[in-house]
């Protein structure tokens, strides 16, 4: 492929063949799985059509997701878009079949396609493909022609789709890396026009020329200050003579439950124990630059770090900002801060006792379901052994070694009969897929990720 001999302009290095080539082996390996998850998905249907099952197929998904090694998102666009192919766009299904066109490019025709007519689709589809080879075309530019196709074929539908955006409204937070989120949406273009024009004027009105954060991180305080309660951004020069300094306003803490590692707060009252933001019982901890204040006037030490169920390690400085402005709750979490068994009368209720709640999500952190990250205080906690309300000491008790936290999807589909669960002892489950394969999960408790760090 490559040519390293002398002279020459350079170009005779690069076999571009060879890479084209790459392109398109690699495009039809991604058209072969797209298929393969669609004809899985669609035998699922078709088996459990004629059963009692109220949404044929949707376990699906959620199988190839486990064998795969993918999100559920990533199948479920894969098992969509081998259904458009299929019935929609067969210039599209053509090209991708062959390798001409990669992922990225049909991704691209088919997002900006799937909300016309079958009959607008197609005609849509055969203008592009008839202006001439759209290979070599970046997903930008074929979304530009298509965009200009679908305003030219379908101006009618322009108005009804657009008032169906609207009503499919949302925002949306990813979990990253580093203590870090992903905030996303799709708003109505005015609305989400206001709220720009609005960070923009507190980043540049609401601080002194000192202030030396650079835009694009005003611009992400002003949003967090918007929401917070405070209303403006803090100027960042660090100048008590800053002339567009203000009063503090106080600010809302996050409703959420950050864990903190046996004893590191130091208060007595809370030692060994969970901290929830907003759990509505317990005191507020207040927390300096250095050191908490405790109880009797002492000082009590700030954990080195924290966490958050469902996402991960928190960074001292976050702790402190949310012992600062959150309320605590203690909850039990470790072998050395035991919880007193239930008794047999507690067991055989259904109502699962608050403590034992509490211990139960502070032990898993997520719902259990594999690969699941919906947060435990979240999700349902669920009777493995279902509880026999008829008979009760008949099986199903309400005890630790009987409850899960699943989310409300995936409980759902436990009751339904999709999976069959077992409880191995020690918080271990083990998951049964309906082809058989064997999936175990083990809890993900804030407390080990707190104590271990």
């Amino acid at each position: 492929m490559f040519d390293l001999g002398g002279g020459g302009s350079g170009n005779e290095l690069v076999d571009v063949a060879g890479v084209v080539e790459s392109k398109r082996v690699l495009a039809r390996a991604e058209y072969r799985q797209i298929r393969a998850i669609g004809a899985f998905h669609a035998a699922r249907v078709a088996a459990e059509t004629s059963v009692s099952v109220l949404m044929p197929g949707e376990s699906a998904a959620n199988e190839a997701a486990l064998a795969l090694g993918m999100s559920e998102n990533r199948v479920w666009f894969a098992i969509t878009l081998c259904e458009d192919l299929e019935t929609r766009l067969p210039l599209t299904d053509e090209a991708f079949a062959s390798g001409e066109l990669d992922m990225a490019q049909v991704r691209t025709i088919h997002n900006l396609l799937q909300n016309l007519s079958d009959e607008k689709a197609r005609i849509v589809e055969a203008a592009l493909f008839a202006r001439g080879p759209i290979d070599r075309l970046p997903p930008r530019r074929i979304g530009e022609r298509l965009r200009r196709l679908v305003a030219r074929y379908d101006r009618d539908g322009f108005a009804e789709r657009s008032a169906r955006a609207k009503e499919e409204r949302y925002i949306s937070v990813k979990q990253c890396d580093d203590g870090m989120a992903f905030l996303s949406g799709e708003l109505p273009s005015l609305d989400a026009a206001t709220i720009w024009n609005r960070l923009k004027e507190m980043a540049i009105g609401d601080v002194c020329a000192g202030d030396e954060r650079s835009m694009p991180q005003r611009h992400a305080d002003a949003l967090v200050a918007l929401a917070d309660g405070s209303g403006r951004l803090t100027c960042g020069c660090g100048r008590e003579d800053c002339a567009t300094a203000v009063p503090a306003a106080g600010k809302r803490g996050p409703l959420v439950q950050i864990v903190v590692s046996d004893g590191s707060i130091g208060f007595g009252s809370f030692s060994g124990g969970s901290f929830g933001a907003g759990a509505g019982t317990g005191a507020r901890a207040g927390a300096g630059a250095g050191a908490a204040s405790a109880p009797g006037g002492g000082s009590a030490a700030i954990p080195t770090v924290g966490f958050l169920p469902g996402v991960g390690p928190l960074d001292p400085e976050t702790v402190r900002a949310a012992i600062t402005h959150s309320a605590t709750q203690r909850i039990h979490v470790s072998a050395v801060d035991p919880i007193e068994p239930a008794p047999d009368i507690a067991a055989l209720r259904y109502r699962i006792p608050r403590a034992l709640a509490d211990r139960i999500r502070a032990r898993d952190g997520v719902c259990r379901f594999p690969h699941c990250p919906v947060p435990a205080t979240s999700c349902d906690i669920d009777h493995t052994v279902p509880f026999d309300h008829a008979n009760p000491s008949e099986g199903g008790r309400t005890e630790e070694a009987n409850l899960a936290c699943l989310c409300r999807r995936h409980h759902r589909w436990k009751t339904q009969g999709h999976m069959t669960l077992q409880q191995l002892g020690d918080g271990l489950l083990r998951w049964t897929m309906p082809d058989g394969q064997v999936y175990d999960t083990e809890p993900d408790p804030p407390a080990f990720w707190a104590a271990g760090a």
